[in-house]
């Protein structure tokens, strides 16, 4: 008699081409695929996660024969629904990253990079400060959990199987990027709204006294007033970062049975 644990060899190929998805998304997920992650945990963090799922994902379809002869097609098929399933997480992030730049842009603040160790990238202090911000939203309204369960429902949606991958979901694609850029003005808009205020009214302090600098002095007024509007913007921006993350959620769940349909 079998121990329980036995695997045969279409189960250990079976939980490798699980692996492969799972690890692609980890790569490409935000938060937990950050460089100062070790990836060492990261491979942990894979193997478990597949080992929970396992058991619950059908693969009725899959036979020793046809694992044997495609194999490669079906590893190449779950890495690319991987990186691609984890690109759609990351999502929520670029609106960060666009209205910190816009914000960082409109106060004088884009020449001021500093070094993030966590994203081995150089990045502008606001874009740092939102995107610190915007993660421990998504940590706290378990936007891991969503997107965790989406990585789960995937392989119902988009099973392991010889059969291919629908493609025309990507006609959207435009859209996708439409969504995030006006998600990362509305992110921005009090404090670009402040400033376009402040500069119509450096202009005419400018035409009322020429003898002031105009130029000169309107970067520090920029400054401080991008800084007021910022701190006392926070409640209202939670509530659209709020707002954004199940709005990506959505977004998220429906690219996900499209893409399988």
């Amino acid at each position: 008699m079998l121990p329980s644990f036995y695997f045969s060899e279409t189960n250990i190929l079976i939980f490798g081409l699980i692996l492969i998805r799972v690890s692609a998304f980890i790569v490409s997920w935000p938060v937990f695929s950050i460089y100062s992650v070790p990836n060492h945990l990261k491979v942990l963090f894979a193997v478990v996660l597949t080992m929970v799922l396992m058991p619950v994902i059908p693969h009725g379809e899959l036979t020793q024969t046809s694992l044997n002869q495609d194999i490669m097609w079906l590893a190449g098929k779950e890495v690319l629904v991987g990186l691609i399933l984890g690109f759609i997480t990351r999502m929520f992030f670029f609106a960060l990253n666009i209205g910190g730049n816009l914000i960082a842009t409109s106060t004088g603040l884009m020449n001021a990079h500093i070094f993030n160790p966590s994203m081995n990238t150089q990045t502008t202090t606001v874009e740092q400060f939102y995107a610190a911000v915007g993660t421990l939203l998504f940590l706290a309204l378990n936007g891991h959990h969503f997107f965790l369960e989406g990585l789960a429902q995937s392989f119902t949606a988009i099973p392991l199987s010889l059969r291919g991958i629908d493609l025309a979901i990507f006609k959207d694609s435009g859209l996708v990027l439409q969504t995030v850029t006006e998600a990362g003005i509305k992110i921005s808009a009090p404090v670009l709204v402040a400033i376009f205020f402040v500069n119509v009214a450096m202009g005419i302090v400018g035409r009322a006294v020429p003898q002031i600098n105009v130029l000169v002095t309107s970067m520090n007024v920029n400054f401080m007033a991008g800084l007021l509007v910022m701190i006392v913007a926070i409640p209202a921006l939670m509530l659209e970062l709020d707002q954004q993350v199940i709005q990506f959620a959505e977004m998220f769940f429906k690219f996900i049975h499209a893409f399988g349909a």
